[in-house]
């Protein structure tokens, strides 16, 4: 169950959401503590903002070296929780299905401070209030109406990289925040099932509300693939398991190429990692696989059509974006402003300047961004 791609859903956390929200929110306001000994920091949806989150967590375990800390995700993005916990903080798991029961669980934690880091669900934001916290922080996001419960409400802004959101709400308990998001992982080995020798990675498919607007068409990964044949590297594509039969689709467009190309999509993201780390490049939408390569380190190409660098791009020093041409692009600030907006941005990025991205970011070394 998610909030991101069902419209439904977004309906009714906005209409009952709200409501909610300003009968909680007239609780008197409370002093942050003078202590700090338990921190829960909450995110019930996405898994890429888990990525980017894991920043923070390196902060607070700096600032905080004796305190409880716990990363609260919900079910859909359980998995990248556990893994940006690890070695930082524990991870919790509720269950956005079940908000009562999730509530419980809180309160059980009994944290000193809750940092709610969703910028417009209104379920996380009444989870934070019901949670019997001492002290909440969350997100003031213009339009949104989801800020009257917390004790400490922070400006979320559409004019920064996310990653700079999520510093912004820990900065009031006096953090440094500045530690680049991060996996501290445990050797994880790749499937031994893969082709041996060099690969490169496709992520072609996108996830959340009007998924398909972010994403490139077939044609254009198979002519992408055919450009970079020269690297004589097999071509992984990469996807949810739900993405199997358009992967499978896209592999054989790309056999037609005369480029070696296996499907992996369903692979769970820590066998994933060693695939990306040991990339000879990674090519992909702005989804979560691509800030995961981005920040191992790989080679990585973004492709960014209503989505803009400056609010998601990759953060690697070895990533850049290639981005539309068409005027009105990168107009995405929360995820599902696409109402009025142009539908096609993600013609606008043309298959020249991608590999012209791939020789930068393989050859030339890190750059920022270029535009098709």
């Amino acid at each position: 169950m998610t909030l991101r791609g069902r419209p439904t859903l977004r309906t009714l956390d906005r209409y009952v959401g709200i409501p909610v929200i300003a009968l909680l929110g007239l609780r008197a306001k409370r002093p942050m503590p003078s202590e700090i000994f338990r921190i829960g920091v909450l995110r019930t949806a996405a898994i890429g903002e888990v990525l980017l989150i894991s920043a923070i967590l390196t902060d607070l375990r700096k600032a905080f070296p004796s305190a409880d800390i716990a990363m609260i995700t919900g079910e859909g993005n359980a998995e990248m929780g556990a893994l940006v916990a690890r070695c930082r903080c524990r991870h919790v798991q509720v269950l956005v299905s079940r908000p009562l029961r999730s509530a419980r669980a809180l309160q059980r934690e009994r944290f000193d401070i809750l940092i709610d880091t969703g910028p417009w669900p209104r379920f996380d934001a009444v989870l934070t209030a019901m949670s019997g916290a001492r002290f909440t922080i969350g997100f003031r996001s213009r339009n949104q109406a989801r800020h009257f419960a917390y004790d400490l409400a922070v400006p979320h802004s559409r004019d920064v990289h996310e990653v700079e959101n999520f510093r912004s709400l820990i900065r009031p308990l006096g953090v440094t925040a500045s530690s680049p998001p991060s996996l501290l992982l445990n050797g994880a080995e790749a499937p031994a099932n893969l082709p041996t020798g060099p690969h490169i990675v496709f992520h072609p498919w996108s996830g959340g509300y009007r998924a398909h607007l972010r994403e490139w068409p077939a044609d254009r990964w198979a002519e992408l693939a055919h450009g970079l044949h020269h690297f004589g590297a097999t071509v992984l594509l990469s996807g949810g398991l739900g993405d199997a039969p358009k992967s499978e689709a896209l592999a054989d467009a790309i056999r037609r190429k005369g480029i070696a190309c296996v499907s992996i999509a369903g692979m769970p993201i820590e066998p994933m990692i060693p695939v990306l780390k040991t990339s000879t490049v990674v090519v992909g939408v702005n989804t979560s696989v691509t800030h995961l390569a981005s920040i191992l380190e790989a080679p990585t190409v973004m492709l960014q059509g209503p989505t803009s660098p400056r609010r998601w791009g990759p953060l690697g020093s070895r990533s850049m974006s290639v981005c539309s041409v068409l005027p009105g692009c990168g107009f995405v600030h929360h995820g599902f402003e696409y109402k009025g907006q142009r539908e096609d941005c993600m013609l606008g990025v043309h298959v020249e300047a991608v590999l012209e991205g791939v020789r930068s970011v393989v050859e030339a070394g890190p750059q920022s961004s270029i535009s098709s």
